[in-house]
């Protein structure tokens, strides 16, 4: 969870720079979260993040704490867990049906898929999901 939640916001603040180095537009983000056990964690996590920074440096484009919501007010939060969900399907269950015509929705830049990430245990077998073969491609390897 901890990895993935760094990884979100990683991936955030870097698309916010980007906005910001192509735009001049400073935006701050925020994110919002189901709720959910792991809320306390998190927002610890967070705290920590902005106090002493991650692996990446400090997120200087997020604007707070994530908030945590319940998705059953929200309508926007059931769509991210519809998103999150698909995306689940097509990696676990090789089922892109529901993932396939959102991969254009996904943030990218220099025809890498930034918005998608694939941990993978072993990078010695080729993996050709749309987020590793967008970098493969950038990297020659493709």
């Amino acid at each position: 969870m901890e990895l993935a939640f760094e990884e979100v916001c990683n991936r955030f603040n870097l698309f916010l720079q980007r906005v910001y180095n192509r735009n001049g537009d400073n935006q701050k983000g925020l994110i919002v979260m189901d709720e959910s056990k792991h809320e306390l964690p998190l927002q610890a996590l967070a705290r920590n993040f902005r106090l002493n920074g991650a692996r990446w440096g400090h997120f200087r484009h997020l604007a707070e704490v994530p908030f945590f919501v319940d998705s059953r007010a929200s309508r926007i939060v059931q769509l991210a867990g519809l998103v999150a969900w698909s995306t689940w399907r097509r990696y676990e269950h090789s089922d892109g049906r529901f993932f396939d015509p959102l991969i254009e929705k996904f943030d990218a830049d220099g025809g890498v898929i930034h918005g998608l990430y694939h941990a993978r245990g072993s990078t010695s077998t080729p993996c050709y999901c749309p987020a590793c073969l967008t970098r493969q491609q950038r990297d020659g390897r493709a």
